[in-house]
């Protein structure tokens, strides 16, 4: 292990006292991440503990504190954070398992999965907004979305596109109007199955909540509906977006909606996540040397594409994206190989 993740293990031992355990046993590493923040499985002779390296410049262990004790209290499952460390940006969280959503889905019961990922994603949007929650504006959702152009097609793709230039910025300044326009909720942020497990009881439990906003309904809902690991049919996609309305609609959630906006509203969110991730996911392989999500660039594309082709004023812009930047893609990652 690096220096620093003995300084984990020490600290830990440190608090043994307080959570009840003597010894440590043995610690692995858990899976890859897009964040910079590493993850550990921590064994002691009373249990397992999650152990957490974070940026001890940054506050993102606190707001997961922060965040974790707000959705705690609106019955949201999240880990408990058993001790913090702000000075080495150390966390101890409670273990939820192994089982990740992202693993189970297309092996299990993926109905059942996928309605009580939506239930739970209801508990979230039923929340009141605590005043400490930043608020996601359209300059927000815009510069979001320039992260396309500056790293997918100008420093990945390496594409020349100043004739596309103003097609690009109005079709971003329309998507960004549009979602602007949805109902504010309280947002996760990265609502996706890869951020959910499946618990013991058979709950939903949610992880990664440090980003949690308010900002457009849609943006956590089209994770879910849109998966980049498991496109739905189209049937399965109105399918369990009805069932998101109505169990919204039980509980005096999005009770302006109807399922026309709801699957409009989801379309446009979805554009808006989809451009933010070609560009986040070109800078994690470019800037930060992780390439393990550059398999998730084409189906992303591919949402883009086929979405947008069916809104007027994005038609022009998807056959840019499918006649020049689909090709260009396909033979980079190609190269890559």
């Amino acid at each position: 292990m690096t220096e620093m993740n003995h300084d984990l293990l020490d600290w830990v031992k440190s608090e043994g006292d307080n959570l009840g355990f003597k010894d440590i046993t043995s610690a692995v590493k858990l899976r890859e991440q897009a964040s910079l923040r590493q993850y550990f499985r921590i064994f002691t002779d009373a249990g397992t503990y999650i152990g957490v390296v974070g940026n001890p410049n940054s506050d993102e262990n606190q707001l997961f504190h922060t965040n974790a004790k707000y959705l705690r209290s609106n019955d949201v499952q999240v880990p408990d954070v058993m001790a913090l460390n702000h000075e080495k940006g150390f966390l101890i969280v409670q273990d939820f398992g192994d089982l990740l959503l992202q693993d189970l889905i297309g092996k299990n019961e993926d109905d059942f999965l996928y309605k009580e990922a939506l239930s739970s994603l209801i508990k979230i949007q039923s929340c009141k907004p605590e005043p400490n929650l930043s608020h996601i504006n359209i300059e927000n959702l815009i510069a979001q979305m320039h992260l396309f152009e500056e790293w997918f097609l100008n420093a990945l793709l390496r594409i020349d596109f100043r004739n596309q230039y103003n097609l690009i910025s109005k079709g971003i300044q329309h998507i960004a109007d549009e979602c602007s326009k949805q109902t504010r909720k309280v947002c996760h942020f990265d609502y996706e199955f890869r951020n959910l497990m499946l618990l013991s009881n058979e709950a939903i439990g949610v992880l990664d909540f440090q980003d949690l906003c308010v900002g457009p309904y849609g943006i956590d809902l089209v994770a879910i509906i849109k998966d980049i690991d498991n496109p739905l049919t189209k049937k399965k996609s109105i399918e369990y977006s009805e069932f998101f309305l109505a169990e919204s609609h039980k509980v005096k959630n999005l009770r302006e909606i109807n399922i026309e906006t709801l699957l409009r509203d989801i379309d446009y969110a979805g554009f808006q996540r989809q451009f933010r991730i070609l560009g986040t996911l070109s800078r994690l392989h470019l800037r930060d040397k992780k390439s393990f999500r550059l398999q998730d660039l084409p189906q992303t594309l591919e949402y883009l594409i086929s979405g947008m082709d069916r809104y007027d004023p994005l038609k022009e812009f998807s056959k840019f994206l499918e006649t020049v930047v689909q090709p260009c893609l396909f033979e980079i990652l190609e190269d890559l190989e």
